[in-house]
């Protein structure tokens, strides 16, 4: 198990500096590069169902939210891509859990689907599989596994994502559902 995670952040360290760039000539005069790499930049909520919906304040208001936040995530990744509709990325990042007061560390790989829908809009799905670390658990791990559907205009995407931490804790299997912003940057 160490050795195949010492074998992914040496993937990542080789991905990260590696200066990968095309020449495309338009004209005969000018060649110009196309950068073929990107990064990514998420930040989500994750929510969970309002155990208290219903609930009557003393100022008379009912609380009539269906789901509630549960923590904050956030993870950075850099890729390869082709025509900015399929690309594959290193990522990693840290993810709080509230209800359950587990905080994480996935390192993953994925893989970015985003055809066309519009001039400047793109409609697809991030496909992920790594591991995950809870920290300040001893030892506790797992599969890392996320599907993400996003709608990206320009290099701006708003996204769901459905998580599973692949670890168990107080007798229950960990995720998240969770609603998020990131920058793609080209």
């Amino acid at each position: 198990m160490k050795n195949l995670f010492l074998l992914f952040i040496l993937l990542v360290f080789n991905l990260t500096f590696a200066q990968v760039e095309i020449t495309v000539n338009d004209s005969d005069d000018i060649p110009t590069k196309k950068k073929i790499t990107f990064t990514q930049f998420e930040i989500s909520v994750p929510l969970q169902g309002n155990k208290n919906q219903g609930e009557v304040f003393p100022d008379g208001s009912t609380n009539d939210s269906w789901f509630v936040p549960d923590g904050i995530n956030s993870n950075f990744g850099f890729g390869i891509h082709f025509n900015q509709w399929l690309g594959i990325s290193a990522n990693s990042g840290i993810g709080m859990k509230l209800s359950e007061k587990l905080i994480v560390t996935p390192v993953f790989s994925n893989l970015r689907i985003m055809p066309k829908v519009g001039d400047e809009t793109r409609f697809g799905i991030d496909v992920g599989l790594g591991h995950t670390f809870a920290i300040g658990r001893g030892d506790l791990s797992g599969t890392f596994k996320r599907v993400k559907l996003n709608l990206e205009a320009s290099e701006f995407q708003i996204f769901l994502e459905v998580v599973s931490y692949g670890i168990r804790l107080n007798n229950n299997s960990q995720g998240s559902i969770s609603l998020g912003i990131a920058l793609v940057s080209f």
